[in-house]
This record gives C-alpha cells, sequence and structure tokens, in this order.
C-alpha cells in the first residue's frame, strides 16, 4: 500500500509539472508575440516618417523643377535627414528579417533617385516619387499584418484598416496634391494635365475620408471613441475642407495661378500633418493596450515559472518519498 501511495503521488507531481511547464511555455510565448509586435509598431511609427519625409522631398523637388529655386537648400537638408532615417530604420529591421530585404530595395531606390533627381524632368520625379513612397506604403501595410495586432482581440481589424491602410492612403492622395499644386504655384500657370490630376485627386481624398468615416463608424470600439482620438479626427476634416477650397479657389479655377508657393506647400503640410496626427494618436492608443496586455502577459508568466518551481519541489519530495519507502 504504501509503493502504491508514493507511486501515485509521483504520478500526480509529474503531472503537475508537466501541465505548469506546458502553461509557462504558453505564456512565454504569449509575452515574445506581444514584444514582438510592439517593436512592429515601433518600425512603421518610423516608416511613417520616412513616408513623410519622402512625400515632402517629391513636393520640393516639384517646387524647385517648376521655377522656385528657393527649396534646393531645404532640399539637401531634407535628403541628409531621409539618409538618417534609413540608418535607423536599417537597424531596427534587423531583428525583422522576413521584411530585411523590403527595407534595403527602398533604400537603393532612394540611392538611385536622390543624385540626379534636380536634373529630371518634372513628370520622371513625380513618378520615381510615387513608385518609392508606394513601396514604403506596401512596407507599412506588411509590417502591421506581419504583427497580428488582431489576434485576441488586441486591435479590432477594422481599427488596423483605419491605422495602417486608409490614413497613409488618404496622406498620399494629399501628399499628391501638395506635389502637384506647388509645382503649378511655381511654374505659375495650370496645365491641363495638372488640372486633371488635381481633380482626381481631390475625389480620391473625399473618398479616402469616407472611408475613415465608415471605418470608425463600423468599429464602435472604445479605441474609436477615444476623445483624443475623435479630437484629432476633427481637425482632419477641418483641415481637408481648407485645402480642397484652396485647390479649387486658388488653382483651378484662376487661368495664372498667383499664389506663393511655399505658402501653398506649407498649407498642403498642415493639412498631412493633421492626418499623421491622427496616425500618431491611434498608435499611442495601440501601444498603451499592448502595454497593458504585456503588463498582464509578464505578470501571469512570473505566477506560471512559479508553478514550475512548486511542482519541481512537489515532484523532488515524491521521489524521496517512493525511495523513502523502498
Amino acid at each position: 500500500m504504501p509503493d502504491f501511495v508514493s507511486l501515485l503521488l509521483f504520478l500526480v507531481a509529474l503531472f503537475a509539472c508537466a501541465t505548469a511547464y506546458m502553461l509557462y511555455k504558453k505564456r512565454q510565448t504569449r509575452l515574445n508575440h506581444l514584444l514582438g509586435q510592439l517593436h512592429s509598431l515601433e518600425i512603421t511609427g518610423g516608416l511613417k516618417k520616412l513616408l513623410t519625409q519622402i512625400q515632402q522631398h517629391r513636393g520640393m523637388v516639384s517646387a524647385y523643377l517648376n521655377g522656385d529655386l528657393s527649396f534646393k537648400y531645404k532640399i539637401a537638408a531634407l535628403q541628409s535627414d531621409i539618409d538618417r532615417q534609413f540608418d535607423q530604420l536599417s537597424g531596427q529591421f534587423k531583428r525583422s528579417p522576413e521584411s530585411l530585404q523590403s527595407c534595403a530595395d527602398i533604400r537603393d531606390a532612394w540611392k538611385q533617385l536622390h543624385p540626379c533627381v534636380l536634373h529630371l524632368s518634372k513628370e520622371d520625379s513625380f513618378e520615381r516619387h510615387c513608385l518609392l513612397i508606394g513601396a514604403v506604403l506596401n512596407l507599412i501595410r506588411d509590417t502591421a499584418e506581419h504583427s497580428q495586432l488582431h489576434r485576441e482581440s488586441i486591435c479590432p481589424y477594422s481599427f488596423i484598416e483605419i491605422l495602417w491602410h486608409l490614413l497613409p492612403d488618404t496622406a498620399e492622395a494629399i501628399g499628391q496634391a501638395r506635389a502637384i499644386g506647388t509645382g503649378v504655384a511655381a511654374a505659375g500657370h495650370c496645365r491641363i494635365t495638372d488640372r486633371i490630376k488635381l481633380g482626381f485627386l481631390i475625389t480620391r481624398i473625399r473618398q479616402a475620408v469616407e472611408r475613415v468615416e465608415a471605418g470608425m463608424g463600423n468599429a464602435k470600439i472604445a479605441m474609436v471613441a477615444d476623445n483624443s482620438f475623435q479630437l484629432a479626427s476633427a481637425a482632419v476634416h477641418v483641415h481637408i475642407a481648407h485645402l480642397i477650397s484652396h485647390i479649387e479657389q486658388k488653382l483651378l479655377t484662376a487661368d495664372k495661378p498667383a499664389i506663393d508657393p511655399a505658402a501653398f506647400f506649407e498649407t498642403a503640410t498642415g493639412t498631412l500633418n493633421s492626418v499623421f496626427t491622427l496616425y500618431d494618436q491611434g498608435e499611442v492608443i495601440t501601444n498603451h493596450t499592448l502595454q497593458n496586455q504585456l503588463t498582464s502577459a509578464r505578470r501571469n508568466g512570473k505566477q506560471s515559472f512559479a508553478m514550475v518551481l512548486a511542482s519541481l519541489v512537489f515532484l523532488a519530495a515524491s521521489l524521496v518519498l517512493k525511495h523513502g519507502v523502498s
């Protein structure tokens, strides 16, 4: 009978030890996944900064190629900032090997563009900038999707769609309008092709805003209901309405637009900044949610590790008892 009891205790202790270890491994996997999501959030933030810089570069170069030489020194300074941002991103992507090559390809495209950009045609410069920006946008989306923030309801998919798909698309439409509009202002006349492009971009901007509004309406979650997020969203609507009115009145209806290129560039930049402020606010909310999840995961990890230790002590005691009885 004592042999049976000691064997039973040993089996119970072994089962408890195995269960505790599996729970510990599961919680460690969860913890590592959360840390990976936070790292992805850092990368998307860095890519967003790179996106804004290349969009600015496109607009400044457009003004320069249309005759406003005052942008020349600003362009050189911005190119240095972009190079530094690429350096920072390269370090961040070392921990994300699945996207490292994509980042390297974008940097190679930038290295091919910026040395000759002031000698390109207006059309070629715009097209090559747009291709480069498109690659950055795709990498932002891929990084967000790879992070799987929608898992376990950390970030509902509708919120992810707003933050990493719709807002960057809206920003790019505004960025293209800024580049073309600044070029028109610098040239002092609006070609038919520019009118068509600006008209198309105005429609695209309006549609993008409608999609953001629809996404927020479908979300109905605490993230979207956050007061700071709502205020930032309202500011976006005000800025976009002002920019569209500005383009229609100052550029599209005037035979010879008499608007300062730098002033238009700043107006459009203010609108872009409002979109990215909304984006930043969304990232802050996401980061806060992840940090709360991480705190809970670390606490659970410590508890499960303590359970493993306790089960090991129980197992050791059962072994001593078993051998003692034997």
